[in-house]
């Protein structure tokens, strides 16, 4: 099943090349290598599926699933939009993404994050531990910028120490009381 998964990656990428001639050759910094239990792509209607236990290792991300689809650009075979099904999860900068399902569409750069019907909210877990969930989560590479939609919740841990979200710095000996009231200006 693997060899069959690989074959398959290997005609896409021969597809590309063959749409592009003058393509730069893949390098290890470019390249991105999908590998799954069952791969099968269609060249009629540009749509590869791979499932089972789906690893992806990208340059900007790596990403696991049960079930993945990849869309492809009529005019040059470039990934056009990405469906990751079933405990998705996406490592980025740091960050890691946990979710049910994820949609990624290359023409708005956004990736969605949703639970399945009763599944667990998704969420995004930084290098510190901070952990952000929502209804959904929506993320756009464009501006790089993220929103959480539907009873959000954050946990929060400022410097990756525990402490108050809200608290003074470390140091700093302030009371209730000379934290509220205005200091009279300096002369």
């Amino acid at each position: 099943m693997r060899r069959t998964a690989l074959f398959l990656i290997f005609l896409g990428c021969s597809a590309a090349l063959v749409a592009n001639p003058e393509a730069p050759a893949p390098t290890e910094k470019t390249k991105t290598t999908i590998q799954s239990d069952f791969g099968d792509f269609d060249y009629k209607t540009k749509k590869g599926i791979f499932e089972g236990n789906v690893l992806v290792n990208d340059v900007q991300i790596k990403l696991k699933s049960e079930k993945m689809i990849v869309y492809l650009a009529e005019k040059d075979n470039s990934v056009t939009k990405v469906e990751a099904m079933g405990t998705v999860e996406i490592q980025h900068e740091g960050k890691t993404a946990y979710a049910d399902n994820a949609v990624y569409s290359r023409d708005t750069g956004v990736i969605l994050l949703t639970p399945k019907p009763g599944g667990e909210r998704p969420r995004i877990r930084d290098e510190k531990g901070n952990i952000v969930r929502g209804n959904e989560i929506v993320i756009n590479r464009n501006d790089n910028t993220m929103k959480a939609v539907g009873r959000v919740e954050l946990e929060y841990t400022p410097d990756g120490k525990s402490g108050d979200f809200f608290g003074p710095k470390t140091g700093t000996n302030l009371t209730h009381d000379t934290a509220i009231q205005p200091q009279a200006p300096a002369r």
